[in-house]
């Protein structure tokens, strides 16, 4: 009995019930070549958090478009989520510092 669960094949594993399905679905899993879905929505996250860090760094060197900025920031955090977002704090963040970059009115400055 005990060397049915433990024999590491496919039909006659732990999961021999299913024939093998647990192993079977594996490969549906790396649709997109090796990794899989995994690394692929983890490289849209790398992608957004730089474009997220490159928006907050134009908005800092170009305080006239801002709201341009802003939104380009606000938007690519709101992708990132997908991409976990730096773990969901940065994605959280860059949405609030999109929305207040938005919402910012430079205003006149004081003589």
């Amino acid at each position: 009995m005990m060397t049915t669960f433990s024999s590491g094949t496919p039909y006659y594993g732990m999961m021999g019930g299913y024939y093998g399905m647990m192993d079977g679905y594996y490969g549906m899993m790396q649709g997109f070549g090796y990794g899989g879905w995994f690394y692929g929505f983890a490289a849209i996250g790398l992608i957004a958090g730089i474009v997220v860090l490159v928006g907050a760094v134009m908005m800092y060197t170009r305080r006239g478009s801002a709201q341009t900025w802003g939104l380009l920031i606000l938007v690519f955090s709101i992708i990132s989520l997908f991409g976990m977002g730096g773990f969901f704090i940065g994605a959280i963040l860059g949405i609030v510092g999109g929305i207040l970059a938005l919402a910012w009115n430079p205003g006149v400055a004081p003589r």
